[in-house]
């Protein structure tokens, strides 16, 4: 049964407008900073890729008033363009944090309030309230409408007729736009009635079954960003939306589709149980789903020393949201679709390929010992998370455990994850900020094997990581942001040389 709680619309408005920097705990504003290094880390990685190439030509092309900063160019651009570029950067390797309702808030959270801090000279202090409330908004909107597959009987029997990811992820930037720019309850409100209004189509069934993917996952994460700091702007300026787009019998959810929605999962709690304390890290840059199986290959790797060369086999064992064609595929097209190809995650993984943007380069792609590695891959259901109820709860999913039967040596080695790495529930696996210093380079193409390459550039990117992570000064955010930016231009720049 569900609640009929009213003014839904309004309570989610009123925390948004009322959190002060102050009313955040101190893991709350950790877990932000550690948010915004991972996103902006993403959103580097991406600059050099051809979904990358495209977005900074179109925002170049737009112009606007310098307000905000796109990560690879050399001017600034309005607000939402900045947000458009930046949040679809953070978005194309896949690799950005997700939330456990399959759904990626970190990039349009962390850009959406970043151009607007920009815009009106907010401090790093406003910044990390702008985060942590934005993504707030997003998780509670997705769990209250619960789940984009359909469960019967414990187990998955297909992806919703409509809903999805994408519009939750326009409700986290409205959320951290209405921050940002400073606006009040009932500005929020109408905020929330145009973002709401103007998300993105459900189009997650026709994304399941595409065997090609097309430059973005499921909706452009810009679009999502762009449409939140759009929605912010004009609201602060006067214009209008749906008070009560959350409320009645014809709320968000019934018209984006969703098959059910809970009241108690959108306000209990609002204020002190903080869902970004919930978000996953991505160590590969691949689905999170791809990450069991990849974390139980990792942990055989570092046990038995494996070698690429001596792998006769691997049989992935994937949840049922991981069994289809696309995830199934050994050659796949291109990169994008490689980053939802277990085998090709497979064999980046045994050849010790970094991290981040090279393992989706041309060698990665089609060197013939990554082919031939690819082949010996196949995907099969894991047993232990096909009654995927059991790891479920209050809208959100925690673990749907994979593994691996590696054939190596002439023996046969078999491991299972319940948690994948990143997760933040469990001690063993929870990315340390060390770990996401070392990924934001890895991004930036600059691991250990690279540093030799470009000294002066990895110092500079490592020195960008540490500012990240110390941003809660009150002043403005000029320059951390600047030096960010100067390593994305420097990147964009000699990175392809690095590499040639």
């Amino acid at each position: 049964m569900h609640d009929t709680q009213v003014d839904l619309t309004q309570q989610l408005a009123e925390f948004v407008a009322a959190t002060r920097y102050e009313d955040l705990p101190v893991e709350v504003e950790e877990e932000s900073r550690r948010l915004l290094l991972d996103t902006v880390g993403c959103a580097l990685g991406a600059i050099n890729t051809p979904s990358g190439r495209i977005a900074l030509q179109h925002v170049e092309s737009l112009g606007g008033s310098p307000n905000a900063t796109v990560l690879g160019l050399d001017s600034k651009t309005s607000a939402t363009n900045a947000a458009y570029a930046n949040a679809r950067l953070a978005n194309v390797l896949d690799a950005d944090d997700t939330f456990p309702t399959s759904t990626h808030f970190g990039n349009a959270t962390v850009f959406s309030a970043l151009a607007l801090n920009e815009q009106f000279d907010g401090s790093d202090h406003d910044l990390l309230t702008a985060i942590a409330v934005g993504f707030d908004v997003g998780a509670r909107i997705g769990s209250w409408m619960g789940a984009p597959f359909q469960v019967r009987d414990g187990e998955v029997v297909g992806w919703n007729e409509l809903g999805g990811p994408p519009a939750t992820v326009t409700w986290a930037a409205v959320g951290a736009a209405a921050s940002s720019a400073r606006l009040d309850s009932v500005q929020a409100n109408h905020a929330f009635g145009l973002a709401g209004a103007n998300s993105p189509q459900p189009t997650i069934r026709k994304w399941a079954e595409a065997p090609i993917q097309p430059m973005y996952k499921y909706a452009d994460a810009g679009w999502c960003a762009d449409t939140g700091v759009s929605a912010a702007l004009l609201a602060r300026l006067g214009s209008t939306g749906f008070l009560d787009i959350l409320d009645g019998d014809n709320a968000f959810w019934r018209f984006y589709g969703s098959p059910t929605h809970e009241d108690d999962l959108l306000i209990n709690g609002l204020g002190s149980d903080w869902q970004i304390l919930n978000t996953t890290y991505k160590p590969w840059p691949c689905c999170r789903w791809i990450h069991h199986p990849l974390t139980a290959f990792s942990r055989l790797i570092d046990e038995h020393g494996l070698k690429a060369e001596e792998i006769e086999s691997i049989v992935v064992r994937a949840n049922p949201l991981a069994l289809s064609e696309i995830f199934r595929s050994q050659q796949p097209a291109d990169p994008l679709t490689a980053e939802f190809s277990h085998a090709h995650a497979m064999a980046s993984m045994a050849y010790g390929i970094p991290s981040g943007p090279r393992w989706y380069e041309q060698e990665a792609m089609t060197a013939p010992h990554m082919v031939s590695f690819r082949e010996r891959v196949t995907v099969e259901p894991e047993p232990s998370s096909a009654n995927i109820a059991k790891w479920m709860g209050g809208g959100q999913w925690r673990g749907i455990p994979g593994g691996v039967e590696v054939v190596a040596r002439g023996t046969r080695f078999v491991a299972t994850a319940d948690n994948a790495l990143g997760d933040p529930w469990s001690e063993s696996t929870l990315l340390s900020n060390e770990a996401l210093v070392q990924k934001f380079l890895g991004m930036c193409g600059l691991d250990e094997s690279q540093e030799e390459v470009s000294p002066r550039l990895a110092a500079h990117a490592t020195e960008c990581a540490e500012a990240i992570l110390a941003a809660d000064s009150a002043v403005g955010l000029s320059s951390w942001v600047a030096d960010v930016a100067n390593l994305s231009r420097s990147l964009r720049r000699t990175l392809i040389d690095a590499h040639a």
